[in-house]
C-alpha cells in the first residue's frame, strides 16, 4: 500500500516536510482529492477528523469518510487516535480496524475513509514502538506457550471476513486448551516486554497482535 509518505516529492513538498520535522511537533501528511499534499501540526489537545467543516481537520472530498470520523487525543504527552462508534465505515491503524482507542507510534499509516494519513513524531518518542520485522523474533525471550497464545490471539486478524479484532482470552484458552488465568497472565507478561503495560487492557491485547505480526512472531501460516 502507498502511504502519503512513501513516494515522489516535488521539492515543494519536500520542503514543506522538512519545515514540519524541524518544528518539532507530531504531524500528519495526507493528500486530498487533487493529489495535493496537506501537513497538520498537532499542537492542540484534541483533533477531529471528518468531512463536516466544523472538524478540525475537514476532508469533504472523501465520499467515505463519516461527517465526524474519528479524533485524535493527546493523553500524557502521547497521541492517540480513537473511533469510538464515530463512522460507518471505520478506521485503520496498519491495516488493522480500529476498536476504542490506541496510542501511536512515528510512521503509523491511518485509514480513514479513502484518505491515507501518515502520523509522524519527529521526536520518536512513545512507548509503543513500530517493531520492523525480525526485529522481536530475534530474542529467545519467549516461551513456547507464548507463542502458542499469540498464534492464537492473532489469528482472526489473518480470516477472511470480519476478522478484525484479536481472539479474547477465553478465545485463546479454548484455542490452545491453556487456563484462562494463565492466558492471561502470559499476555500481560508480553504486554510488559512490548512497553504496553500502561495501556488498558482491551487496547493492550489489539497492540500486542500488531506487534506480533508486524515483527514476523506471527504470520498469516500460522493463522490458518
Amino acid at each position: 500500500m502507498e502511504t502519503p509518505i512513501a513516494r515522489d516529492l516535488t521539492d515543494e513538498e519536500l520542503e514543506a516536510r522538512k519545515a514540519a520535522e524541524l518544528r518539532g511537533d507530531p504531524f500528519l501528511v495526507f493528500r486530498d482529492g487533487e493529489d495535493a499534499q496537506h501537513i497538520v501540526s498537532l499542537r492542540a489537545g484534541s483533533v477531529t477528523l471528518g468531512r463536516r467543516h466544523e472538524a478540525d481537520v475537514s476532508m469533504p472530498w472523501d465520499p467515505e469518510m463519516s461527517r465526524l470520523h474519528a479524533e485524535l487525543e493527546r493523553r500524557a504527552g502521547e497521541w492517540t487516535i480513537c473511533d469510538d462508534g464515530f463512522s460507518q465505515n471505520g478506521t485503520w491503524v496498519n491495516g488493522l480496524r480500529l476498536a476504542g482507542r490506541r496510542r501511536l507510534a512515528d510512521g503509523d499509516l491511518l485509514k480513514v475513509g479513502r484518505t491515507l494519513i501518515t502520523f509522524h513524531d519527529p521526536t520518536g518518542g512513545g512507548l509503543g514502538p513500530t517493531m520492523v520485522p525480525g526485529e522481536l523474533s530475534a530474542t529467545p525471550r519467549f516461551s513456547e506457550q507464548q507463542q502458542r497464545i499469540l498464534r492464537a490471539l492473532c489469528r482472526p486478524l489473518f480470516q477472511d471476513g470480519e476478522g478484525i479484532n484479536p481472539a479474547t482470552d477465553a478465545e485463546v484458552a479454548a484455542a490452545t486448551e491453556i487456563a484462562i488465568e494463565d492466558v492471561a497472565v502470559e499476555l500481560d507478561h508480553l504486554g510488559r516486554a512490548f512497553g504496553l503495560d500502561e495501556m488498558p487492557q482491551k487496547d493492550q491485547r489489539a497492540e500486542i497482535a500488531l506487534l506480533a505480526m508486524r515483527s514476523g512472531l506471527v504470520s498469516a501460516d500460522d493463522g490458518s
